[in-house]
């Protein structure tokens, strides 16, 4: 969604969903975890949470969120038995990202990205962001200036 083409609805629906819906399920298993200091967290991030992106209201703000608890999780839980991972995908072909008029490079199919969420849980690693190229392209946009940041994205 575009600011251009605010939908405050919609972007509620979808912060509930992406965000506020991890801290519902955290609400259902931390305790327990807590108790026997042992469980797995693995959080579902995006490439468009490392930076804001043109249509991206809801989605790549409820995912920069989602990227952040991860991060604070990960911080808290380090010394624990709690695992936590999180995982950054580029676009992947569901009914989704069939609805989207863009070009969507390295468009990944849900059996692509199901291997890169299953090979990074059975790491140690606390971040993994796919593909790789594609990722090393939002990762190092974080450190360039804002005017070429948007005039790349625009």
């Amino acid at each position: 969604m575009s600011a251009l083409n605010w939908d405050g609805a919609a972007a509620l629906v979808m912060a509930d969903i992406n965000f506020t819906g991890a801290f519902r399920v955290l609400n259902q298993v931390m305790p327990q975890f807590l108790q026997r200091d042992a469980g797995h967290i693995v959080i579902t991030g995006s490439l468009s949470g490392f930076r804001g992106l043109p249509g991206a209201i809801g989605y790549g703000a409820s995912k920069a969120g989602v990227m952040a608890l991860a991060e604070s999780l990960y911080a808290d839980l380090c010394r624990t038995g709690i695992q936590v991972q999180v995982a950054n995908p580029g676009f992947i072909k569901t009914r989704l990202t069939e609805k989207n008029t863009f070009h969507m490079p390295f468009l990944m199919s849900p059996e692509e990205a199901a291997d890169h969420m299953f090979k990074h849980m059975q790491s140690p690693r606390f971040k993994r962001s796919f593909p790789t190229l594609f990722s090393l392209l939002f990762r190092f946009s974080q450190f360039w200036p804002d005017w070429l940041y948007y005039r790349v994205f625009r």
